[in-house]
């Protein structure tokens, strides 16, 4: 793919997660319908994500582009060619929103020929927009991000999520007690694309995200933009996550390095 066509996807991506930001933002306020759904306990959907989703969908639709797209409400949607993946999450971090706490983002990657390729989060309450294009490096609003250079998990603030146990870490619970012990500070915010943005910028030095499978909607655009801002990103067992198996781990090659080993040393 040339390097115009990137570009295309880029802009497409960055104007459907803009698009999908400012309907959230018009919705957040008001009256929201919440559905319960069963991929996992405690999971919800709203009308403002299917309402973002379409915004999506129609960005995707206009653009020349096209491609499959796979999104967390609407499952598999052809359009065009599945040469081009679209992993989109129109709303992560519903519960919060569903809650009205300010801490949720918009979330589109694109997979190219197999290879995660274009990321962009949008986050629009800051108004803080995440872009990576494989090979050209990470930026915040334009500006290049750096995952930390915090190399002890001493002087770690790392964040932990967990939504279903898998078979390396049995005990989720026990394994955020132990990082407790052996880290500066231990946050879960409830969004897990906003999670890798984090810990793309620096903001904090690591995470751990524990799935049984994780959905590629949920990992493709963060997972990249942490990687192209200089970090490390793995499942559980060592192996790239791409393979959307297991628990996820990333960070500064130092912490990451060290998050796999407590991971691995007590096998939850």
């Amino acid at each position: 793919m040339v390097d115009a066509d990137v570009e295309l996807i880029v802009q497409t991506a960055t104007k459907a997660a803009e698009d999908a930001g400012r309907e959230l933002l018009r919705l957040f306020n008001g009256r929201l319908s919440i559905h319960r759904k069963f991929d996992y306990q405690g999971s919800i959907v709203t009308n403002a994500d299917e309402r973002a989703e379409r915004v999506i969908l129609r960005n995707i639709r206009r653009s020349r582009i096209g491609g499959l797209v796979i999104s967390e409400e609407a499952g598999k949607v052809a359009i065009g060619s599945e040469e081009i993946v679209w992993a989109v999450d129109p709303l992560d971090g519903t519960f919060n929103y569903a809650k009205r706490i300010p801490h949720f983002a918009v979330s589109i990657g694109a997979i190219v020929g197999g290879t995660p390729l274009v990321g962009v989060i949008y986050n629009p309450v800051l108004h803080e927009l995440f872009v990576a294009r494989r090979g050209c490096g990470a930026r915040l609003n334009g500006r290049r991000i750096h995952v930390s250079r915090v190399r002890s998990l001493n002087n770690a603030s790392l964040i932990f999520e967990w939504w279903n146990r898998e078979p390396r870490i049995q005990n989720p619970l026990g394994l955020a007690r132990r990082l407790y012990k052996h880290t500066r500070s231990l946050r879960s915010s409830g969004s897990v694309a906003l999670n890798f943005c984090s810990v793309a910028s620096g903001r904090f030095d690591g995470l751990i995200t524990v799935f049984k499978k994780s959905p590629i909607y949920e990992l493709c655009a963060g997972c990249l933009i942490v990687q192209e801002a200089g970090g490390l990103v793995t499942n559980s067992v060592g192996e790239e996550w791409e393979s959307l198996t297991n628990s996820v781990l990333a960070g500064g090659k130092s912490i990451h390095a060290k998050l796999y080993s407590m991971v691995n040393s007590t096998k939850g």
